[in-house]
């Protein structure tokens, strides 16, 4: 049978189309919050000033909330049970994704809760507000009133715990800093789990032979976190780098080494490293791929007389990708969360040593991170890939130890209750960088450093971890929670 020009096939046959791929690959469509106002109707006719104090203190609140530049659909003042069914058809056909429940005064748990019944499946975030921090002892009772949202939570959230209705909750006033602090970190996480919905995972090779800590079902990564793991096969990635240029390779080459410093490397190591690299990014480009996983030991190395690490690291310096190793899907999601949260790429890492006189542990990277790891272009060399599997020439990889500040180490894995997450919140030291040829972190917790690992180990955790530049505890605690991840927090 005569095939015609254009006819759809699998990806793995190539062709213009493919039928098990969308077209131009995940759309991307920014987290949109419901914000919900509300307030109760007897009280208008007791006080009729306290309507226009209420709604001044509601506007507000929602100025701060869309400081934290999240999309948000406000329904304007939510006082009865008809603007109640109003506001839930509207923030269902408007899309939301999480909605923030303010309460302006008490208001009867049946108003709020008609909002609920039309959106059953979102996450849900009440903000119990007060006009001032500390009550007015001048006050009367119509500022008792302003005043009242505490108690409408409270009955609220009484309610919602009776009918196993997942909601999270923040105490504040109208100007308080610290909650909008809070609600920003929350509504991150959840755009965070956002982004994982129908992403495209690339998959070059298999979970390194005996590493049964990161091996993970396809079924229960989709069913947990909405992913599409693709299987490219390495013969896809080989006929792209057959396909690049010398002359393109040997450019990108000289960039690098204008850029970086570099030992123990000669220029040809450098040349044959972006070629891989140029394909790398190429083969991304062709399977519309948000983040990759590889492992190219042994058959890809031997072939392109380079290994995959600097491609990996290039590749999220210059596409925003997440790119890890051995088939640790679960840490690839980890960076993925971190990377939406924070904008910054985490560090793929293995637990090293520990260090007692600095109460830290030493983390050792697996050649792939990007160059702002570290305080300056200055900072980093550009050296040989530790690790020989077989190939021809040193390879290419990144020396640089990340720079000092706080951080987020994490890693989710798979349990025997199903899927779990490690949080430690650490602090990165400014200490030399070690002759490792290797990227490297130096991580201060809070908890004896033996102590520490010891807990660790006893949760058990994965041999990998990712640590992360800044504090994300909370927003991955949240993460965790929308993603019905059981938690370890130790810092």
């Amino acid at each position: 049978m005569k095939k015609e020009k254009g006819q759809i096939k699998s990806f793995e046959e190539g062709g213009e189309s493919a039928g098990d791929l969308r077209t131009g690959g995940k759309p991307k469509s920014r987290l949109k919050a419901g914000l919900v106002t509300l307030g109760y109707f007897e009280y208008w006719r007791m006080y009729p000033a306290l309507k226009e104090q209420v709604e001044g203190d509601l506007s507000v609140v929602e100025k701060h909330i869309r400081a934290s530049g999240t999309d948000i659909v406000c329904t304007g003042m939510v006082d009865t049970l008809d603007a109640a069914h109003a506001a839930g058809e509207m923030l269902a056909a408007q899309g939301a994704d999480i909605l923030v429940l303010v309460c302006g005064t008490y208001v009867a748990d049946y108003i709020s809760l008609t909002v609920l019944d039309a959106l059953p499946h979102l996450p849900v975030i009440v903000f119990s507000v007060q006009a001032h921090e500390n009550v007015d002892r001048q006050g009367d009772y119509q500022s008792s009133l302003r005043n009242s949202g505490i108690i409408g939570v409270a009955q609220l959230t009484g309610t919602l715990r009776k009918l196993r209705r997942e909601f999270s909750i923040v105490v504040g006033s109208v100007d308080d800093a610290r909650a909008y602090r809070k609600i920003g970190s929350l509504l991150r996480a959840a755009a965070a789990v956002k982004s994982l919905r129908e992403a495209n995972i690339g998959i070059i090779g298999h979970v390194f032979r005996g590493m049964y800590d990161i091996e993970l079902s396809k079924t229960f990564l989709k069913g947990t976190f909405g992913v599409n793991l693709i299987q490219i096969q390495s013969s896809h990635l080989m006929d792209i780098w057959q396909n690049v240029s010398d002359a393109e390779a040997e450019d990108r080459a000289q960039k690098l080494l204008r850029r970086f410093a570099r030992k123990n490397v000669t220029e040809q190591d450098v040349f044959h490293a972006m070629k891989l690299a140029i394909a790398m990014q190429r083969l991304s480009e062709k399977f519309h791929l948000d983040a990759l996983c590889f492992l190219d030991q042994h058959f890809i190395q031997r072939q392109v007389k380079a290994s995959a690490r600097m491609g990996a690291s290039l590749l999220m310096e210059n596409t925003g990708m997440s790119v890890n190793c051995e088939g640790d899907i679960g840490g690839l999601v980890t960076m993925m969360l971190m990377r939406a949260i924070a904008k910054d790429a985490p560090l793929m890492a293995e637990w090293g040593e520990y260090d007692a006189a600095e109460n830290a542990c030493l983390l050792i990277g697996h050649g792939i991170g990007t160059p702002d790891l570290a305080k300056s272009d200055g900072d980093v060399v550009l050296t040989r890939t530790p690790e020989e599997w077989g190939f021809e020439g040193a390879g290419l990889n990144y020396e640089l130890v990340m720079k000092p500040g706080p951080a987020t180490i994490a890693h989710v894995m798979e349990g025997p209750e199903g899927y779990r997450m490690l949080i430690t919140r650490a602090r990165t030291l400014d200490l030399p960088r070690l002759a490792f040829d290797e990227l490297h972190a130096w991580a201060r917790v809070e908890t004896l450093v033996k102590e520490y690992l010891e807990r660790i180990f006893d949760f058990g955790v994965s041999h990998h971890c990712i640590i992360g530049a800044g504090d994300m505890a909370e927003e991955l605690e949240y993460a965790a929670k929308l993603l019905k991840l059981k938690t370890f927090r130790i810092d």
